[in-house]
């Protein structure tokens, strides 16, 4: 399936001011091609460093130059945003969320808790601010989603 031409105006802007802030988290919920995910959306900065720990818990000479690529993207992003601070320029392509968890036919999928996961603003179709109240959902591995 195809994403929309251009992204949501509305939720590219509040993801371009959302990257501009030192540091922000709050949940949001999209539906995507995949089903709905939701999770807490937080600065690109923040996310990238966020994985480059994670990435390099694994220990590695591998894992630590690709944690480095992460720490200097992050800082990438930095410096945009603190040239760009009090203009929202809706430019931004990917969302950043953390703890993020899917739902795929009623069924929670994925670990808990949740991954770090980054997706383009044009596959998303609409969203809502808030996370849904995953934890109630039944959590099916994907395993043993697909085996049904």
């Amino acid at each position: 399936m195809m994403g929309a031409a251009r992204p949501d105006f509305l939720l590219q802007a509040f993801v371009d001011a959302a990257n501009q802030m030192e540091d922000f988290s709050m949940g949001v919920t999209l539906s995507v091609a995949g089903g709905i995910i939701s999770g807490d959306l937080v600065t690109a900065p923040r996310w990238m460093d966020e994985v480059a720990t994670l990435v390099e818990m694994e220990g590695s000479e591998a894992a630590y130059h690709v944690a480095n690529v992460y720490r200097e993207q992050a800082g990438l992003y930095k410096k945009r945003a603190a040239q760009n601070r009090g203009e929202v320029h809706g430019e931004v392509t990917y969302i950043h969320l953390r703890d993020a968890q899917w739902l795929l036919d009623g069924h929670r999928l994925g670990p808990t808790p949740g991954m770090h996961w980054r997706g383009l603003l044009t596959e998303v179709s609409g969203w809502a601010l808030g996370r849904l109240p995953l934890p109630a959902m039944h959590f099916h591995p994907v395993t043993e989603h697909a085996a049904r």
